[in-house]
């Protein structure tokens, strides 16, 4: 019996032991702490959105200006169509560094066009007459763009790009005076406000001035077609008609600046820290 309580003992005392030496393992090398999730990645609100002003000028040309009803063995002998300015606005949006879209509206000041057209075959003693049609032309025209822009070098980003949309243009103060076989006739005509579909070719080349603030240098082939003058009301030796100015084109050189909205990135902070032991 005595040799039983012996081992007892002995055992307890064992136990008790390797116990108390594992929990001083424990206290000397405690667990590491829980690895963090990184935090979800930033996010720019409202980079892509960009307002745009541009100015301009306009080398503006036609084909040719008929008479409607035409006017038998009639031809031009002169035709011109002045350069003018012009000024726009728009809104775009940068879809990514090679993609962006714009919606643009602009004012194109008047400009001044004149024709002199020749008749012959007329009976005598005067079978020769000339024509001369002088008016203004001013419009509005709006396009929906979009562009490629082809990389960034030093701050510069050439781009080409297209658009469509339309070309609200004015005839005024439009005016005829007749010479020869047509001495002495004159006319007028109404103003007279109509819309055309038009469409457009860009190239050029954007500059950053700062993160925001871009600078932009283009050319621009703008495509009007046929637009008509209100009816001429004549006096003297001529008919009542309609001039139409045929295939209207502008060659346009043009400049402006284009903000971009980049607002501060949104910063996730962690959150608390939780361990579990």
């Amino acid at each position: 019996m005595l040799r039983l309580t012996t081992l007892r003992l002995a055992g307890l005392a064992a136990a008790l032991s390797g116990g108390t030496a594992f929990a001083a393992d424990m206290l000397g090398h405690p667990p590491p702490p829980p690895m963090l999730a990184p935090p979800p990645a930033q996010i720019d609100v409202g980079s892509g959105f960009y307002l745009r002003g541009d100015v301009g000028a306009a080398l503006q040309d036609y084909s040719r200006l008929d008479l409607v009803p035409p006017v038998a063995n009639s031809s031009t002998l002169q035709s011109s169509l002045k350069s003018v300015a012009f000024v726009g606005v728009g809104v775009g949006y940068q879809f990514n560094p090679f993609f962006r879209t714009d919606a643009t509206i602009e004012y194109r000041a008047s400009s001044r066009f004149s024709t002199t057209r020749e008749v012959t075959g007329l009976p005598a003693p005067n079978p020769v007459g000339w024509n001369i049609t002088r008016g203004n032309l001013s419009g509005v025209v709006g396009l929906a763009n979009a562009y490629v822009d082809l990389g960034t070098w030093n701050r510069i980003t050439p781009f080409v790009g297209g658009g469509i949309g339309f070309a609200t243009m004015m005839m005024s103060n439009v005016r005829e005076a007749g010479f020869g076989a047509f001495a002495g006739g004159s006319g007028s005509a109404s103003n007279r406000t109509e819309t055309r579909f038009a469409w457009a070719i860009h190239a050029g080349l954007g500059y950053d001035l700062t993160t925001n603030i871009k600078a932009e240098a283009a050319y621009r082939y703008l495509h009007i077609g046929d637009v008509t003058t209100g009816r001429i009301v004549c006096t003297g030796p001529c008919a009542n008609l309609n001039a139409k100015i045929r295939n209207l084109e502008s060659h346009d050189l043009k400049v402006g600046l284009r903000y971009v909205f980049a607002d501060a990135p949104i910063a996730y902070a962690p959150g608390p820290l939780a361990r579990r032991y």
